[in-house]
């Protein structure tokens, strides 16, 4: 029987990740031989909701997955083989500042590291597992990539960088091509993913016709083949989509809290996980719009949904201002300059600091992301109170609010 310690009753489970939850010796355990002490735990874990509850949720979902398939996984040959495979195929392993819990599980206890394995191998091509794409967008959630160059992952060994600022990748019946060079489908998982980092943009077409235009700093999943009845891809960042018709599959773009459902139409989402603001623009057709606040939401052309402050609303808006940054433009009206501060920093791939207070002071404007960084910081500092200095030895912008020293 597993009875509870003093240290694992005052562990503050709310800040752990997917990866932690499945490194922690006690979660594993009270999930796979539950004792009234340890359900009560989670139970009243779970009705605190904390902010990291999808984790725990993916977390205790995929214990339970592996617990009705362990026994056809798990000889010693198969673990050995696995850790070989691991060892060999870890994308990530110069990432220091990772996660990495493929590696790290190494030394823990056997059932915890066959544990971590047997997720790497079943969470991405195992086709009798195969999660929704919001659960595998949650179970493979990772930084942005550390390196300046554009990450197509098309399977546990087999990733593309593409060191171009502007990738096109396309996707027809048999193959996958990218500026450098043509990919069989048959070499993919069920699950691509498209990694933008700060930067750089891409173009993605899909074999249905559907065409997406990710912004830096953007991650996109989506299956290498849609299935017969809908179409669905999941989007951590901002994309402008313009969907292919077929009345027969439905189009679904996920987001984290926010799902939006269409035909065949034009609109631009933006809901980076890493910012509270979520907003969907709509420049051609209809859509629907879901969240928990909002179950059913229709917008019509030039109307945008927002989501901000747990406030959600509909209004009218200028779309080719919100989808200016296609055309390598940035269009901001009455907007935190701390949101255009970052903004900023994804859009050209650099490191920027800024004064909290600076988020209260609202600013319009247009720029052209043509133009150099500095070009753009200069001129900021004419049009709101702040001044900047560059760092160096940290390769960051600082900014700060302008002193007003009256003589």
């Amino acid at each position: 029987m597993k009875i509870m310690n003093s240290e694992q009753k005052h562990t503050d489970f709310s800040l752990y990740t997917f990866e932690e939850f499945l490194q922690n010796d006690f979660f594993i355990s009270s999930m796979n031989y539950p004792t009234e002490e340890t359900q009560k735990f989670w139970d009243e874990f779970e009705q605190m909701n904390p902010s990291n509850i999808d984790e725990y949720i993916a977390a205790k979902r995929y214990l339970e997955v592996f617990s009705k398939e362990k026994d056809e996984v798990l000889s010693n040959q198969d673990t050995d083989d696995l850790w070989t495979r691991i060892q060999a195929t870890n994308i990530n392993k110069e990432k220091a500042r990772r996660k990495n819990y493929f590696l790290i599980g190494l030394s823990a206890a056997a059932s915890v590291a066959i544990l971590v394995g047997s997720f790497f191998f079943l969470k991405n091509y195992s086709s009798a597992l195969d999660p929704d794409i919001a659960t595998f967008a949650v179970n493979t959630k990772a930084d942005l990539p550390l390196t300046e160059e554009t990450l197509l992952i098309l399977a546990e060994d087999n990733v593309v960088s593409l060191k171009e600022k502007e990738t096109e990748i396309t996707y027809d019946s048999v193959e996958i091509k990218t500026n450098q060079e043509s990919i069989q489908k048959e070499k993919s998982a069920t699950y691509n993913q498209l990694v933008i980092p700060r930067g750089k943009r891409s173009v993605l077409t899909f074999a249905d016709g559907s065409k997406v235009w990710v912004n830096a700093g953007t991650r996109v999943i989506y299956p290498v083949e849609f299935e017969q009845d809908k179409r669905e891809i999941y989007v951590d960042g901002e994309i402008y989509i313009e969907v292919a018709r077929d009345e027969n599959r439905p189009f679904y773009v996920r987001t984290k809290d926010m799902n939006v459902r269409v035909l065949g139409t034009k609109f631009n989402v933006t809901a980076y996980e890493s910012e509270a603001i979520r907003s969907v623009v709509l420049a051609q057709g209809c859509v629907q719009v879901e969240t928990e606040r909002t179950p059913k939401a229709i917008l019509a052309p030039n109307q945008m949904f927002s989501s901000a402050d747990g406030k959600e609303n509909i209004t009218q808006v200028d779309v080719e201002e919100a989808i200016s940054w296609v055309n390598g433009l940035y269009y901001f009206q009455s907007a935190d300059l701390g949101i255009v501060l970052k903004r900023l920093s994804t859009y050209y791939g650099i490191n920027v600091e800024f004064d909290p207070a600076l988020s209260k002071i609202k600013c319009s404007g247009k720029i052209d992301l043509k133009d150099s960084f500095e070009t753009v910081i200069n001129g900021l500092t004419f049009v709101a109170p702040i001044s900047y200095a560059y760092d160096e030895q940290y390769r960051t912008y600082l900014v700060v609010k302008k002193i007003d020293i009256k003589k």
